[in-house]
């Protein structure tokens, strides 16, 4: 297979690369000059994510490969269509409003397997998070935290649908998370039966068994959001599909704490700020009180899942994955002490 070259640094003129980006559909769009002096720079991201400038018109945008080393075209090409059209769609249906919304896409290239999107300044919710655990301003990650639940509940409330969720599915993916923990040690062997003995439990439940589907984000974790003067934007949709909106809250949940965790040594520091995300979330529907109630019986399953999900990376040590498997565990077991 062979792909246009994304080189780190000067972008040479007589490069495919640059011989793409000049073409005046493109740059008239991406409001640069016919002869632009262009440099990449490598972000960080699941995918290969460059940051190009053009140092003459000061303008940058994002290029973001789907392209993995040993994966089929096919699967390849089904990422790109998948994040294009849901950015598309969230975008067409206006989720969000001028403080918080979607990333723009500004071209898609098939053969070369990358989009070409807006350049979003500003920084992660990871930053925010940081400052509120360690430099003791909390006042700065209720702010982010409003923000994102505005768009969460913007996204879940223009994409509903009245259909009960897919508990096969929502278990299926639990089980692949926790099995990945326990490759990497973060669970016990005699565990991974228990865990799913405990979601037959969860996933008969009530709250759980009733709950409506809507477009998710599907990785609602902090380096997904950024965050600048001009409000928030959500990137990487490439995993966005139909689930329980809860699972977009919990797995920011767990996140939450998971840093508290790691930064001020009580993961419950996180409570004040995961109460305060679902509680504005909640907010945006007609009986706050009541959606609260319904939507945090089904936190610990989501929440859960995304500390599976952040205990099965390898450059965590194994003490802290060990930690983190400990209190998955507490979340799914506290389906025993659950009403119906």
């Amino acid at each position: 297979m062979i792909l246009m070259k994304i080189k780190i640094g000067k972008v040479k003129e007589d490069s495919d690369l640059y011989k793409y980006l000049k073409k005046r559909s493109l740059n008239k769009t991406m409001g640069i000059g016919s002869k632009p002096a262009l440099y990449v720079e490598k972000l960080n991201g699941s995918h290969n994510v460059y940051r190009i400038s053009d140092r003459k018109s000061h303008k940058k945008f994002i290029i973001k490969s789907f392209y993995e080393e040993g994966k089929s075209r096919s699967n390849m090409v089904h990422y790109l269509n998948k994040e294009y059209d849901r950015i598309k769609y969230f975008r067409d249906l206006g989720v969000g409003n001028d403080r918080y919304k979607t990333v723009k896409v500004i071209n898609k290239n098939d053969e070369n397997l990358f989009l070409i999107e807006e350049y979003a300044p500003g920084a992660s919710l990871s930053t925010f998070i940081k400052k509120a655990y360690i430099e003791d301003k909390p006042e700065i990650l209720y702010e982010k935290l409003t923000l994102l639940a505005g768009y969460l509940s913007s996204l879940h409330k223009k994409t509903g649908k009245k259909r009960r969720i897919n508990r096969t599915a929502v278990k299926k993916e639990i089980i692949k998370h926790s099995y990945q923990a326990y490759c990497e040690k973060a669970l016990d062997g005699e565990e991974l039966p228990h865990i799913e003995h405990l979601l037959d439990k969860w996933l008969s439940y009530d709250p759980v068994r009733k709950a409506h589907i809507s477009l998710v984000h599907g990785d609602a974790t902090p380096s997904n959001f950024l965050f600048s003067e001009n409000g928030m934007l959500a990137i990487d949709l490439e995993r966005s599909r139909y689930r329980d909106p809860v699972q977009d809250l919990g797995t920011m949940a767990g996140e939450l704490f998971h840093y508290a965790t790691m930064y001020t040594k009580n993961p419950y520091n996180a409570d004040k700020f995961i109460g305060h995300m679902y509680w504005y979330y909640a907010g945006n529907f007609d009986d706050q009180s009541g959606m609260f109630i319904d939507l945090t019986k089904r936190n610990p399953l989501y929440m859960a899942n995304s500390m599976f999900r952040i205990s099965r990376n390898p450059y965590i040590s194994l003490k802290y994955k060990r930690k983190l498997g400990h209190y998955a565990m507490k979340c799914l077991s506290s389906i025993d002490r659950m009403g119906k």
